[in-house]
């Protein structure tokens, strides 16, 4: 393939991908779902492969840019114009937390592990779990939170009221199992486990699905229940 030819199929490939991108908007960035960036890599190899394959003539990349183009517009006004439809294309919002509870049922819908809950809510500022009210995994991945009412930004009637810090919170029972290099860290063992539990009315480590304590001694705990 010689150098001119190249220039050619990239300035073709570059006009009609434009023109695309620009009857697309921005969605592909501003709202990025699963199947909005899986579109996104097909889009980029489809003009790739035009650009540089040599044995793929230029007309069939740009029908094949256009036909899957065509059909990732018509997704987005099936997702626009029926509720179903959008269902359907985008998926919706999952409950992963709901009332202060770690929903389990949520979590393994969504493929999401606790480890993953905790980054996302940390990633909101959140760094103890018994702050949230409720909280959503969006179809983009990201984690929305609600928080409760005590935890919520300060109003100018609550400057004065002033709190100490709770810290990380640091949690010590995850799915049922004791997290040791954490009990470490707190200078706690498995009697003093026992005990809390014990004091929470639970008896068995694996009816906890999470359990945390901040640095004022407030201890979470989620018990292995569901409630939609």
């Amino acid at each position: 393939m010689t150098i001119e030819e190249i220039l050619i199929r990239t300035t073709i490939s570059f006009i009609l991908l434009y023109i695309l991108c620009r009857i697309l908007n921005k969605k592909l960035i501003a709202q990025m779902t699963f199947f909005d960036f899986v579109a996104g890599i097909t889009i980029g190899s489809i003009v790739a492969s035009g650009v540089v394959a040599r044995d793929v003539p230029i007309l069939i990349t740009l029908i094949g840019l256009i036909s899957f183009c065509f059909y990732a517009y018509i997704s987005n006004i099936i997702a626009i114009k029926s509720f179903k439809g959008r269902k359907v294309v985008e998926s919706e919002a999952t409950v992963v937390i709901k009332n202060g509870k770690v929903l389990e049922g949520g979590l393994k819908k969504t493929l999401l592990t606790m480890d993953s809950l905790l980054t996302g809510l940390r990633k909101k500022g959140i760094f103890n779990i018994d702050e949230v009210e409720t909280a959503l995994l969006e179809t983009d991945g990201t984690v929305s939170v609600l928080k409760k009412p005590a935890y919520l930004p300060a109003m100018q009637k609550d400057v004065f009221n002033i709190q100490l810090s709770r810290g990380v919170g640091q949690a010590f029972i995850i799915d049922g199992k004791i997290l040791k290099k954490s009990l470490e860290l707190l200078g706690k063992d498995e009697e003093w486990v026992k005990a809390v539990l014990k004091d929470h009315h639970i008896s068995k480590f694996d009816d906890v699905f999470f359990a945390q304590i901040d640095r004022n001694g407030i201890i979470y705990i989620d018990k292995r229940e569901d409630y939609s």
